[in-house]
C-alpha cells in the first residue's frame, strides 16, 4: 500500500470509529449538523499546516519536529507536539478496547443472549493484548478494517435513520462540532504527517501545490464525517457492532503501529516497544468516560500547538515555498485562519468542554 491511499483510509475510518464516542446522539440536532460543517472549515486550515510541515521535514512527527524546531531556531517545547500524537492514537485504541468490552459484558452480546462472566477491565486489557499483537501487521490490515467499519455502518443504516430537528445552539455543541472535526478525521493528531512524508515532499520538490494532496483529503473527511453522523443517529444492533468491531480492532491496531514507530525510533526498540505495551496497557483500563473526554482535550491542545508552530513559529519564507500557492493572497489568507481562526475556535471549544463539565 502506498502512503497516498494510506491517508485516506485514515481519512475514511477514524470518523466511523469515533463520532460515537465524541457525540453519540448529537445527529438528531440540525444546528449541530451546521457547526460541525462550518468546523470542518476550521480544520482545513490545519490540514494544511500538518502536511506542510509534514513535506518540510520529510520525516515522522516525532523526528520531523526535531528537524523543524532546528530550523527555526525554536525551543524544544514545541515537540511536545509529538508527544501528543503518540497519546492520542494511544488513548483512541484504548477506548476501543473498553467498547469491545463493555459490549462483550453487559452492551450488544445481550441481544444474542449471550454475556462473557469476566470483569469488565480484564476483558479490555485483553483485547488490547489482540490489538498489540495485530499491530505487528502495521497498515496492512487497514483497508480492511475500514471495509468493516463501512459494512456495519450500512447495516445500521438499514434499520432507520432519525430527522434531525432544529435545537437551541451552545457553547457545549460548538465543543463538540470542533472535536468532531477535528479529532474524528483526525486532523492534528501527526496521522496525516505520518502518511503523507513520502508523497507531500515529492510535491514540494517538484514545486507542485500541496492543494492538490489535501484537497481531496479533506473532501474524503467531509463525506466518511457526514456518514458516521448518520450512523450515531441510527439504531446500532448487534450485528452492526460486531462487523464494527472488527473493524474497530484492525484500525485500533494501525494506530498502536503509529505510536510504537514513533516510540521507537526516538528510544529505540527495546525501551520504545516496551514504552509502548505498557501505556497500551494502561490507556485500555480507563473508563469510557473518562477516555472521551481525555481525548478531547489531548487532540485539541495538539491542534492548537500545531497551528501556532505552524502560524508564528516557522518561518514565513519556508511555508510559503512548501505550499507553492498559485497566489500570494491563498498564502495570506490560510495565514489569517491558521494564526486567528483556528486558535480561537479551538479555544472556545475547550471553555465550551469545560463548562458542560461544571
Amino acid at each position: 500500500m502506498t502512503h497516498r491511499y494510506l491517508v485516506f483510509l485514515i481519512a475514511g475510518a477514524l470518523p466511523l470509529l469515533l463520532t460515537g464516542l465524541i457525540a453519540p446522539s448529537m445527529a438528531h440536532q440540525l444546528d449541530f449538523w451546521l457547526l460541525w460543517l462550518g468546523a470542518m472549515f476550521v480544520g482545513l486550515p490545519v490540514l494544511f499546516a500538518e502536511v506542510a510541515l509534514s513535506a518540510r521535514s520529510a520525516d515522522a512527527p516525532w523526528h520531523g519536529m526535531q528537524k523543524l524546531t532546528r530550523e527555526a531556531d525554536a525551543g524544544v517545547i514545541w515537540r511536545i507536539f509529538a508527544v501528543l500524537s503518540v497519546l492520542i492514537s494511544l488513548l483512541i485504541a484504548g477506548s476501543v478496547s473498553s467498547r469491545i468490552a463493555f459490549a462483550l459484558t453487559d452492551g450488544h452480546l445481550a441481544e444474542f443472549g449471550k454475556s462473557v462472566q469476566i470483569p469488565s477491565i480484564g476483558l479490555s486489557a485483553g483485547v488490547m493484548v489482540v490489538v498489540l499483537i495485530l499491530s505487528l501487521l502495521k497498515s496492512r490490515l487497514l483497508p480492511v478494517g475500514l471495509l468493516l467499519l463501512v459494512a456495519g455502518a450500512v447495516i445500521a443504516l438499514l434499520g432507520g435513520v432519525t430527522i434531525p430537528a432544529m435545537s437551541e445552539v451552545s457553547l457545549g455543541e460548538w465543543a463538540k462540532a470542533v472535536v468532531l472535526a477535528l479529532l474524528c478525521v483526525g486532523v492534528g493528531s501527526g496521522l496525516y504527517w505520518f502518511g503523507t512524508v513520502g508523497i507531500s515532499n515529492q510535491s514540494m520538490q517538484l514545486k507542485k501545490s500541496l492543494s492538490g494532496l489535501i484537497l481531496p483529503i479533506w473532501l474524503t473527511q467531509l463525506a466518511f464525517g457526514a456518514l458516521a453522523l448518520l450512523v450515531s443517529s441510527s439504531l446500532i444492533d448487534a450485528w452492526s457492532f460486531v462487523v464494527s468491531g472488527l473493524g474497530m480492532l484492525l484500525v485500533a491496531a494501525f494506530l498502536l503501529y503509529y505510536a510504537g514507530s514513533q516510540l521507537i525510533a526516538r528510544l529505540g526498540v527495546l525501551v520504545g516497544g516496551a514504552l509502548t505495551v505498557i501505556l497500551a496497557m494502561l490507556a485500555s483500563l480507563l473508563p469510557t468516560a473518562v477516555m472521551s473526554q481525555l481525548i478531547a482535550v489531548v487532540a485539541l491542545l495538539a491542534v492548537l500547538l500545531l497551528a501556532i508552530f505552524a502560524g508564528f513559529v516557522m518561518k514565513i519564507s519556508h511555508l510559503r515555498k512548501t505550499f507553492n500557492f498559485a497566489s500570494e493572497l491563498r498564502y495570506n489568507i490560510w495565514r489569517v485562519l491558521v494564526r486567528i481562526i483556528v486558535p480561537v475556535a479551538v479555544l472556545m471549544a475547550l471553555v465550551g468542554l469545560v463548562l458542560e463539565w461544571l
